[in-house]
């Protein structure tokens, strides 16, 4: 759960983060909450300092207070803004990971009081998922619209209406559906789902992205998403959950059931209903600084400054058009299409070997973050000269669990009954019907050249 600060570059990346440098970075604290805790075991020499009052809490009794909007954000752990937005100490936080990181968790040593704080809180949550009767939910379509927060003005500016299946696994929605459909880059960043009735987290299980490290701002740990479904993080239309990327700059979403379908009209097919509004460009520093830029932007006369900002960015490095073309208020459907189809069609993303931008001394050097490659796993690299690194990514060339799948044509998830392409055995269909069609259009040009002379 904590992460080693071991190096010069990430204590810098962890100020910039926060927007903190030099003569502004605060002391470290030397008080901790009152009285003692009623759960967690300390090792000797911490006292808690720079640890949220909450972990002097009892976990297995531990009620979340709702923030000013009456929802729960990261396990009710952290006080609230008055936008409702969790209000967490980073500085703190690292100064406390580096006074004992060599304590916790160290050769076999007692876990983090942390830790131990959330296991007993992600205990809970699972029990209480296991008993859940969802009452056919997870096999009903939803319309729903996903909205970035914290947008110029006060209205959602960039926005997106989705209808899909209330059953696709949640990181398969991440990474499959939401992520194409708004245009961040795919695997590229971690993030977490929250369920606003009671503050539970969800995330990618394993995930290694260079964001990992500020794991604690945004809830110290979660469930892994790939065990649940979108029906289990709502239960009725109006509903509302949470959709954070990118731990460093931090954005933050929200998605609301505008619709749930009848079992009799539901076939499972995600569809982009609608939508306006430009995905940011990645590392733009998160909602609230991009909120500063679209006040900027609006009140300042056109320049082509202003969209190299975007245009820079990895998830805009296709944009194919000219600056004079660009239009910050636009949604292109056909190429949010484009994307989706793409990313149905393909594995899903390997969460242990994330993309990251490396800047090697040595490009034949193995990349000691990625690991142990498994059994049909492959490392890709994207050479980027102009910046002397390249792009590498762990991508899956064998098909995936079909219980955390979706077929490849259109989006449904079918579990057990999903049905292997006979030909690179890499993707699933959910009827003969839709594997016919997407070889047609899609799959032809990905696997026949392949296998089709075997």
């Amino acid at each position: 759960m904590q992460r080693l600060l071991s190096s010069n570059h990430e204590f810098r990346k962890t100020f910039s983060t926060i927007s903190l440098t030099g003569e502004d970075i605060p002391p470290r604290s030397t008080t901790r909450p009152a009285g003692k805790p009623k759960f967690v075991k300390f090792l000797a020499g911490d006292n808690g300092e720079g640890m949220p009052e909450t972990f002097f809490e009892d976990p297995r009794t531990f009620k979340p207070k709702p923030g000013p909007h009456g929802q729960i954000q990261t396990w009710g752990i952290f006080p609230y803004h008055d936008d409702n937005i969790w209000d967490f100490d980073g500085i703190q936080m690292m100064y406390r990971t580096i006074a004992h990181q060599f304590s916790y968790d160290n050769r076999g040593g007692k876990p983090w009081p942390e830790k131990q704080f959330m296991d007993v809180l992600k205990d809970r949550k699972r029990e209480q998922l296991s008993k859940l009767d969802l009452a056919d939910l997870d096999k009903k379509d939803i319309a729903i619209k996903i909205h970035l927060k914290h947008d110029a003005n006060g209205d959602p500016r960039i926005w997106r209406r989705v209808r899909l299946s209330a059953g696709m696994k949640i990181g398969v929605f991440q990474d499959k559906v939401l992520s194409p459909v708004l245009n961040w880059v795919r695997n590229l960043h971690c993030y977490t789902f929250t369920d606003l009735r009671d503050g539970a987290v969800f995330g990618p299980e394993d995930a290694n992205g260079t964001d990992i490290m500020h794991i604690n701002q945004v809830g110290y740990d979660y469930l892994p998403d790939d065990k649940y479904m979108l029906a289990h993080l709502f239960s009725k239309v109006g509903d509302t959950f949470a959709h954070l990327y990118d731990y460093g700059d931090k954005w933050y979403h929200e998605i609301e059931i505008d619709k749930i379908f009848p079992l009799e009209e539901s076939y499972g097919r995600v569809q982009i209903l609608d939508g306006k509004g430009m995905c940011p460009g990645e590392n733009m520093r998160g909602s609230y600084k991009y909120q500063d830029f679209l006040m900027a932007y609006n009140t300042d006369s056109y320049t082509e400054q202003k969209d190299a900002k975007f245009l820079i960015s990895p998830n805009y490095k296709g944009f194919g058009k000219p600056p004079s073309l660009f239009d910050i208020d636009a949604f292109d459907i056909g190429q949010a299409n484009e994307r989706l189809t793409a990313a149905l069609s393909s594995p899903n993303s390997v969460r242990a070997g994330m993309k990251a931008f490396t800047m090697p001394i040595d490009p034949r050097a193995p990349d000691s973050r990625l690991g142990k490659l498994k059994k049909g796993q492959s490392i890709q690299r994207e050479w980027d000269h102009e910046s002397h690194g390249y792009w590498q990514e762990i991508m899956s060339n064998t098909k995936d669990k079909r219980s955390q799948s979706a077929c490849a044509a259109c989006g449904k998830p079918g579990g057990q009954d999903l049905k292997t392409c006979g030909g690179c055995r890499a993707i699933l269909y959910c009827s003969a019907e839709h594997q016919k069609v997407h070889w047609k259009d899609v799959h032809k040009t990905q696997c026949s050249r392949k296998y089709l002379k075997k």
